[in-house]
């Protein structure tokens, strides 16, 4: 038996991250990937564990899940340090906050398995993906309502704000009555903003803050959804970067 070798390098825990993604029929597929240290990008996890510096799964104690055990010396980097907010804004990179367990739909999933996910994930929106895994769009608790109902008459689509009872008029002559709709496809909004995982935390709140909304889909370098990152998370950032709230392991 060899002596042990105190000067190798430790093995730093990679988070996996792992994008759930529903289709019509029911069955459900997991892409998984980690962020490599040594190429700096998205890989799936099958790459990494394939790769010479890898060290396997490892979980460590107290841990629900697995890790990617990494021997490449950038793989042991912590959470969030105090500095300078504005340059740590810009230099802390999305893909450090952002929510790595997501949960995707495919367009021709039905409104109601969206609706019972939604409530048994305690989610309020999801990134709808192609068979790729490529965002085409998002669907959110608002759409689904403003997907539901339509004036009687004109067809035209109603927001959840002007839908109080359904049959009741709104205004004269204009009643609200269900709207045939049926899958993801028919309510979710087409497109969405992304941001790439390299992308920077103060790039990211500046997109939500500009459009409006509360959840960007990240992609890596091929397109594909790798997290999200939410204006709960940029929060739960900041307070870690002020020391509030323990960083992320």
């Amino acid at each position: 038996m060899g002596a042990r070798n105190d000067s190798a390098p430790q093995a730093g825990l990679v988070e996996i991250r792992n994008l759930h993604v529903l289709a019509g029929d029911g069955e459900a597929a997991d892409r998984r990937t980690v962020r490599c240290p040594d190429r700096d990008r998205s890989v799936a996890l099958e790459d990494c564990l394939a790769c010479a510096e890898s060290g396997g799964l490892a979980r460590p104690a107290g841990a629900r899940t697995d890790y990617a055990s990494c021997r490449h010396p950038l793989s042991s980097g912590g959470g969030p340090s105090r500095g300078d907010a504005r340059s740590l804004l810009e230099q802390t990179p999305v893909w450090s906050a952002m929510t790595t367990r997501v949960v995707a739909l495919r367009p021709d999933v039905s409104l109601e398995a969206v609706g019972e996910l939604f409530f048994d994930e305690v989610i309020s929106g999801a990134p709808v993906v192609d068979e790729d895994g490529r965002p085409v769009g998002v669907v959110s608790t608002a759409d689904l309502l403003g997907a539901r109902f339509v004036a009687a008459g004109t067809r035209e689509a109603l927001p959840p704000g002007q839908v109080r009872w359904h049959g009741l008029e709104r205004e004269p002559g204009v009643r609200a009555e269900m709207a045939p709709v049926d899958s993801v496809a028919d309510a979710m909004t087409h497109g969405t903003v992304t941001v790439p995982e390299t992308a920077s935390i103060a790039k990211a709140a500046a997109l939500m803050a500009v459009r409006g909304i509360h959840r960007l889909p990240v992609v890596a370098h091929d397109g594909c959804v790798v997290g999200i990152i939410t204006s709960s998370d940029v929060a739960r950032w900041v307070a870690q970067v002020g020391g509030y709230l323990p960083a992320r392991a």
